[in-house]
This record gives structure tokens, C-alpha cells and sequence, in this order.
């Protein structure tokens, strides 16, 4: 049997929590570069798309973690329950079109050729994809987020979650790593910018 408060799944909440208003406030900014037109705003579409990997893989992390524990029968984590069936459904496909579309993104940097054109091929579906799903997630957790996330950096509250001075830093870690990609990468934006014409008409 697992020792008394050995793990933390009110923690882990607010982590989750914290990760995802986070990324909400980074998907609206690259939701705004399509609307605002994609090749007027594609170099910054590009760099938040890099910034939004660290925080993604720490919201992963965070969601695996409960996910791990809880099917593993850790007690302290199957007291706290299973989340909504609804959302137990489309977690599986969140992960699918989450890792489908930044993957694809990073991958039109890299790749030439019809791999490319592949790769640009699956981006669209599945940022349309993703977008229904974030959105159905959102409407669904966001006021559990604001209240964890408030409740996390109120001083009368945050003795009642373990650990909110290394949630913090782990946060705050997963968004200069956000920026320091999204920098890093300025010298090597030009195949994203740059993508030749000739794929777009699916010519050889």
C-alpha cells in the first residue's frame, strides 16, 4: 500500500489546472493569426505554435500522471474519481489531433518532397479537429481551472495542495522553455514561411 500523502492529486489538479489556462490563452493567440489572415500573421503563428510544445508536453505529463495513478488503483487518486464520461471519451481523441497537428506543424520545417505535401495534408484536419474538441474541453473545465488555479496562488488556500511553489516553477519553466524555442527557432523559420507554392497545387 502506497504511504500516507505520498502522492498529491489535488496538486496535480491545480498543475493541470494552471498548464491549461496557460495553453488557452496560447491557442487563442494562434486561433487569432488564422483569423486575422495566415499569411499576414504566419511568422508569428509559427513562433507561438513552437511556444506552445513545452506547455503542452507539461499538461500531458500532468494528465498522464493522474491517468497512471488512477487506473494503477493508487488510492488517493481513485478517491478523487473518475473524470465525466464525456470527457473520459474524448480525451483519447484531444492526445490524437493535439499530437497529430504539432507534429505535422513541426514537421512541414523539416520535411521535403511529398513527405511535405503529407504533412500539410493532415495539419488542416486535424487543427479543425482539435478545435472542436479544445473547445467542447473548455466549456467543460474552465471553471474548474479559474477556481483550482485561484485557489492555488490565494495565501489562505495554498497549504491546502502540496507543492504549489514547485507547480509554480514547473509552470513558469514550461513557459521560458516556450519562449527560448520560439526564439531559438527565428534563424530556422524560413521552410515554415517559405513553403514552396508547388505543393500547395499538389504538383511534381
Amino acid at each position: 500500500m502506497d504511504a500516507p500523502h505520498r502522492f498529491n492529486p489535488d496538486g496535480n489538479e491545480r498543475l493541470t489546472a494552471a498548464t491549461g489556462l496557460v495553453l488557452l490563452v496560447l491557442s487563442a493567440a494562434e486561433v487569432a493569426t488564422l483569423l486575422l489572415g495566415l499569411r499576414q500573421t504566419l511568422s508569428w503563428h509559427v513562433a507561438i505554435g513552437l511556444m506552445l510544445l513545452p506547455p503542452i508536453a507539461l499538461k500531458l505529463c500532468s494528465t498522464g500522471w493522474r491517468f497512471l495513478r488512477y487506473y494503477t488503483r493508487n488510492e488517493e487518486y481513485r478517491l478523487r474519481g473518475a473524470p465525466q464520461i464525456l470527457m473520459r471519451l474524448l480525451a483519447p481523441l484531444l492526445v490524437f489531433f493535439t499530437v497529430v497537428l504539432f507534429g505535422s506543424g513541426v514537421a512541414m520545417g523539416f520535411l521535403h518532397g511529398q513527405a511535405l505535401q503529407v504533412a500539410r495534408n493532415l495539419h488542416g484536419p486535424a487543427a479543425a479537429g482539435w478545435l472542436i474538441v479544445i473547445g467542447a474541453h473548455v466549456l467543460v473545465y474552465i471553471p474548474r481551472a479559474l477556481r483550482e488555479t485561484a485557489a492555488d496562488v490565494t495565501p489562505g488556500t495554498r497549504r491546502k495542495a502540496r507543492g504549489a511553489v514547485l507547480r509554480i516553477w514547473a509552470l513558469a519553466a514550461a513557459i521560458v522553455a516556450g519562449l527560448v524555442v520560439a526564439v531559438a527557432t527565428i534563424p530556422m523559420q524560413h521552410p515554415w514561411l517559405h513553403l514552396p507554392a508547388k505543393h500547395e497545387r499538389g504538383d511534381e
